[in-house]
């Protein structure tokens, strides 16, 4: 075999295996900056937060898809995603 051949032969090994290193590796992923105002709340902290009952949180987490997380039997509560929720209903003067 002759030396070209051999050299382009190594360049395809080579390619082949950056290819199939690219393809194993996994995506990174974005890091996300958490700040204070990420907090999660309870439901009782909602109810302070937005002058509520609990029974009318439950209803709106049903009804009106104010963004929650049940985890176990609990409401949990991200404050910026429900400020953005109320932004949504923000009486517009005209």
């Amino acid at each position: 075999m002759s030396d070209k051949k051999l050299a382009d032969a190594a360049e395809q090994i080579a390619a082949a295996e950056a290819e199939k290193a690219a393809a194993t590796q996994q995506p990174e992923k974005p890091k996300r900056t958490i700040h204070w105002d990420d907090e999660l709340m309870t439901t009782r902290q909602l109810m302070e937060f937005l002058s509520l009952s609990r029974t009318k949180i439950w209803e709106l987490v049903n009804k009106e898809q104010l963004p929650a997380f049940k985890i176990g039997g609990d409401y949990r509560y991200r404050r910026t995603e429900v400020i953005e929720w109320l932004e949504k209903y923000r009486v517009k003067r005209g």
